[in-house]
């Protein structure tokens, strides 16, 4: 592994930590916010839950990408872009 891929993936792996941390701990404020009102999570906080869960998991797909082009020896990418010209 050269050190650019390494730095990458590090940096991902870094983005991917904050990410995770930061879904999990506003989780948890809302989960214990609803459950101080006595009530469960309501119409509209479960939307905008599910808008950040569909970002994440496109955050997710794209970091993989990342991660296949850092790892790639250089000839998988070169014939997946060949493909589709």
């Amino acid at each position: 592994m050269q050190v650019f891929e390494m730095v990458v993936l590090i940096v991902a792996i870094g983005v991917i930590g904050g990410i995770i941390s930061d879904y999990l701990k506003r989780k948890t404020v809302i989960e214990k916010a609803a459950m101080a009102d006595g009530m469960g999570v309501d119409g509209q906080t479960k939307k905008k839950l599910d808008i950040y869960l569909r970002k994440f998991e496109d955050m997710e797909k794209r970091i993989q990408v990342l991660e296949r082009i850092a790892t790639d020896k250089g000839r998988d990418l070169a014939n997946e872009i060949d493909s589709l010209k």
